[in-house]
C-alpha cells in the first residue's frame, strides 16, 4: 500500500493549509476570467483550456483584454510571455531548493508555479530545510491553487451572462499581485525588480492594449536579473 513519510505528510498538509486563504482570493479571479471568456465571444472550451495550459491569471486576463480589442495573435502571445517573465525571478529564488529534489519533481512541479505557490513556498523553504517536506509543501499549495483557479474558470464560463457586468475584478489583479509579492521581497534584486516594474508601469499607463503592464514586467525582470547576477559575481 502506498504511504507517505511523516515529512511528506506534514509538508503536504502545511502547503494545503497555507494556500487556503490564497485560494479564497483566487476563485473570484477565475470567475472573472470565465465570465470574460463568454463576453469576448470565445469558444468556452478554448477559453477554459488556457486555465490548465497557461495557468497564470494575470497573463490570461491580459491576453483576454487583447482578444476583446482584436489585437493580432502575435501581440497576444507575446503579451502572455512577457507578463509571465516574472516567473524567471521565482525560478531563480526557488532553484537552490529544487536542486535537492529528484528529477521527476524538478520537471513536474514547475507546472504548478503561480504567484501564490511560489510566494508561500519561498517562505516555507527558509524555515524548513528538509527537501522531502519542501517538495510536498509545494505540491500541496500548488494543487489547491490550481484546482480553485480551474473551478473559478468553469463557474464563470457556466454562469456567463448571469453575473452582472458591473462586477469588475480584473482591475484588482495588480493590487493582489503586489500583496502576494511583498513578503518575498527580502533582498536587493527583488526590491529593484518590484520598484522598477511599478515605476515603469505607472509612467506608461497611457499606452494602449495593456502595454504598460508588459513593459513594466519586462523592465522589472531585466533589472532584477541584472542585479542578481552582479550580486553573485
Amino acid at each position: 500500500m502506498f504511504s507517505l513519510s511523516l515529512p511528506a505528510r506534514a509538508g503536504a498538509a502545511a502547503g494545503f493549509k497555507a494556500a487556503v486563504p490564497m485560494a479564497v482570493a483566487t476563485f473570484p479571479f477565475g470567475l472573472a476570467y470565465g465570465v470574460g471568456v463568454t463576453a469576448a465571444g470565445l469558444d468556452p472550451w478554448v477559453g477554459a483550456s488556457a486555465s490548465w495550459t497557461v495557468l497564470a491569471g494575470a497573463a490570461q486576463l491580459s491576453m483576454l483584454s487583447l482578444v476583446k480589442a482584436h489585437a493580432s495573435a502575435v501581440v497576444i502571445v507575446l503579451t502572455g510571455l512577457v507578463v509571465n517573465l516574472r516567473f524567471a525571478l521565482y525560478s531563480m529564488a526557488l532553484a537552490p531548493a529544487f536542486r535537492e529534489f529528484p528529477a521527476r519533481w524538478r520537471y513536474g512541479l514547475p507546472y504548478l508555479m503561480t504567484d501564490q505557490t511560489a510566494g508561500l513556498s519561498l517562505q516555507y523553504f527558509r524555515e524548513q530545510p528538509d527537501p522531502v517536506a519542501q517538495r510536498w509543501y509545494y505540491l500541496g499549495a500548488g494543487v489547491l491553487t490550481a484546482l480553485v483557479w480551474w473551478a473559478g474558470t468553469l463557474a464563470g464560463i457556466t454562469l456567463g451572462a448571469a453575473i452582472p457586468p458591473s462586477i469588475d475584478i480584473a482591475f484588482t489583479v495588480p493590487l493582489v499581485f503586489v500583496v502576494l509579492l511583498v513578503p518575498t521581497l527580502i533582498d536587493r534584486p527583488g526590491m529593484i525588480a518590484a520598484l522598477s516594474a511599478a515605476a515603469v508601469t505607472v509612467s506608461t499607463a497611457s499606452l494602449p492594449h495593456g502595454l504598460s503592464t508588459v513593459i513594466g514586467a519586462a523592465t522589472g525582470v531585466a533589472l532584477g536579473t541584472l542585479a542578481d547576477r552582479r550580486r553573485r559575481a
